[in-house]
């Protein structure tokens, strides 16, 4: 690719926001892409437009970074647009292309603006990239690596895609209750493997009764599962735990605490959620259970990181609830299977997606 910008024209880029909003699991797959960016233009600032809830997590990235949590204090409207534009930006990457960011994008009146070749949104950004898609629902790369073709537009080499994760919590940073607990918790009889069961969407859940099943079956492995539970998850580990009574649940943490959780697992057992990512930041490897989003696009190429499907002909669909009976792609996805996975991961054999039927 024709580079963009030569060396002496990045000198000259001196302002650059960056928009990554929405879900958990994108904001932590996209931030390899941020550092890339800022080590690009290492003269200029860089802020990072993140949702308030993960603003303290993605704080110390780097020291250049300057987090604008959303909403901003006082809600967003005019005086939010305004201030975009009197920051006088010289370059604005708008990595998630809804219609709201490419109209901030526009308004912002930056001389660069990066962002997806979207239908009704291109409009805003004069460096259009083309979606990481092979037809309307596949994918054709791993999405850290798309995540980084916007830079490759501007005709930067970025380096291949790796995890970082967010800032160091240090002990000062994690909660007195949460200390407490990790303290009085212990796994003597073998590995530890968490189970998170998060499902934003409907068609990503699978079976309270499949979930008390492995933990069955790592108990009698030798291992100790323990759930790690999301925010609105309550009635799954209610499920889980009426049937399988013995197993421990983690207490409710902030994501500081989740991360710092999550680092001293094992591995993980997951959905497609936002835990399984803040695991693959962390190092800590992952068995993740997917349904109607496609492993190609969101589990990392790293033998630490198996993605089991049923491999029923209807997935991935990308729908957010399942119209077709039964729920095939993961009420059939077994828990024998599942474990059989975890056990290759601790025993470090490599590991890929497979199709489980």
């Amino acid at each position: 690719m024709t580079s963009i910008l030569d060396r002496e024209a990045r000198r000259r880029v001196r302002r650059i926001l960056v928009v990554r909003r929405k879900a958990l699991g994108d904001a932590l797959v996209t931030m390899p892409a941020v550092l890339e960016l800022a080590a690009a233009f290492p003269e200029a600032s860089l802020d990072l437009v993140v949702d308030r809830p993960y603003a303290e997590l993605m704080a110390g990235l780097d020291s250049r970074l300057r987090i604008i949590s959303w909403p901003p204090d006082g809600g967003g409207g005019w005086a939010w647009l305004r201030g975009l534009r009197r920051a006088r930006y010289d370059l604005v990457v708008d990595f998630l292309g809804s219609p709201r960011t490419a109209v901030w994008t526009a308004l912002s009146g930056a001389p660069l603006r990066v962002g997806y070749d979207l239908r009704l949104r291109s409009w805003a950004y004069n460096l259009r990239v083309p979606r990481n898609r092979r037809g309307d629902v596949r994918l054709r790369q791993f999405a850290g690596e798309s995540f980084l073709d916007p830079l490759r537009r501007l005709g930067l080499n970025p380096s291949p895609w790796r995890p970082v994760a967010g800032g160091a919590a240090g002990e000062g940073r994690l909660g007195d209750s949460y200390r407490a607990w990790r303290s009085e918790w212990s796994a003597p009889r073998g590995a530890r493997v968490g189970l998170a069961l998060s499902a934003t969407w409907p068609a990503k859940a699978w079976p309270a009764a499949r979930a008390a099943e492995l933990v069955g079956l790592l108990d009698a492995a030798g291992l100790s599962p323990l759930i790690v539970p999301g925010p609105g998850d309550e009635a799954i580990v209610a499920a889980v735990k009426a049937l399988a009574p013995r197993v421990e649940v983690a207490p409710p943490t902030d994501l500081l605490e989740l991360a710092d959780l999550l680092a001293g697992l094992d591995a993980l057992v997951a959905t497609d959620c936002g835990a399984r990512h803040m695991a693959v930041a962390v190092g800590t490897s992952t068995a993740t259970l997917f349904g109607p989003t496609d492993p190609v696009g969101w589990n990392p190429e790293d033998p630490r990181h198996v993605a089991l499907r049923t491999g029923v002909s209807c997935s991935p669909c990308d729908l957010t609830e399942c119209p077709v009976a039964g729920h095939p792609c993961l009420d059939e996805l077994s828990a024998a299977a599942v474990a059989a996975a975890v056990r290759e991961l601790l025993t470090r054999r490599p590991g890929r997606t497979r199709d489980i039927l």
